[in-house]
């Protein structure tokens, strides 16, 4: 993976977070609440996968998940 590419799949997957956040804190039918939910696991684990990546290659840049 080039470092550029690996940059933006990093900015992609914080934005589909913060989207998903902001998303999941206003919706109140059960089944948007569990798509959110989902949603949110799936993107912190594919957003530490590249943070471990970015760091194998030296990255120094820090970008951190809003808890």
């Amino acid at each position: 993976m080039k470092r550029a590419e690996l940059w933006n799949d990093i900015c992609e997957t914080k934005k589909t977070i913060d989207v998903a956040l902001n998303n999941f804190d206003q919706v109140t039918e059960p089944a948007l609440i569990d798509y959110y939910s989902y949603t949110l696991k799936a993107a912190g684990i594919r957003y530490q996968f590249l943070l471990k990546q970015a760091k194998r290659l030296g990255f120094s840049a820090p970008v951190r998940l809003r808890q």
